[in-house]
């Protein structure tokens, strides 16, 4: 920008003040402006500040005691959620992490055990499966009872995957298998404990309550506080004495 438009910008700059105060101090140039005037716009000013201070604190006040309602609010349903949640990783645990894995038909689980056969795969809870493996001279074969009472398949080039390995995996699918049916068996046992957590989680509104209380008693307070009217009749009294000063009236 060069100095014409920095002159143009300073001059629309120190328009703009003069307007406001213009509009801050209505009557005239001299009262706005000169010295002979200026206790009396510190007067204005004094009245006008005590007013703002006055509302800014009830304001802030207000502000706090209602941010409290919504916190206890949040912290309710951050409860809640966590019981919730609790509560469905007991009864559905999900499959869990990734235990071990055979060729690209064969993966388990925590919970379950992931089947690739046929050109399609589906994924059945452990503890209704149940696996029995066989081989031949190059491949092995691992069969996988579903929960329908049909079997499925998945072969094995022993090339690939030494017998070995494939009976390992075969032998973890069992140890998989009991050790699902046991957490299946404790999760159960803790359902109830965590059905009646939720249902506490629930019905416990007491910090919500509370808030909402010292919210209403704030504003009684503050209802019945006689600063603020004060303030306003003392703000309207100076403006009554700078209307008289001047034939206009500040906003």
């Amino acid at each position: 920008m060069g100095p014409v438009g920095w002159i143009a910008v300073i001059v629309l700059a120190l328009a703009a003040g003069v307007v406001w105060l213009m509009l801050r101090y209505p009557g005239g140039w001299r009262y706005a402006f000169t010295a002979q005037y200026a206790e009396n716009r510190r007067d204005l000013d004094a009245a006008r500040a005590k007013l703002r201070a006055l509302e800014r604190e009830a304001g802030r006040e207000r502000d706090r005691a209602r941010a409290d309602v919504t916190a206890a609010e949040q912290a309710q349903q951050e409860r809640v959620g966590r019981a919730e949640a609790h509560l469905e990783r007991l009864r559905s645990p999900g499959r869990g992490e990734l235990r071990s894995s055979l060729g690209g038909g064969l993966r388990l689980y925590d919970h379950a055990l992931e089947v690739t056969a046929e050109g399609r795969t589906a994924e059945y809870p452990l503890h209704e499966v149940s696996v029995r493996d066989e081989y031949s001279r190059e491949q092995g074969h691992v069969y996988v009872a579903l929960p329908t009472g049909r079997q499925q398949m998945v072969t094995v080039a022993l090339e690939e995957t030494p017998e070995a390995e494939v009976r390992k995996f075969v032998v973890e699918v069992f140890n998989a298998g009991a050790d699902a049916k046991a957490s299946a068996v404790e999760r159960q046992a803790l359902v109830p404990e965590a059905e009646a957590e939720l249902r506490d989680a629930q019905a416990d509104t007491t910090g919500q309550e509370e808030a909402r209380q010292r919210l209403t008693e704030l504003l009684a307070r503050q209802e019945a506080d006689p600063r603020i009217p004060q303030a306003r009749h003392e703000l309207e009294a100076a403006k009554d004495r700078w209307q008289h000063l001047t034939g206009s009236r500040p906003a």
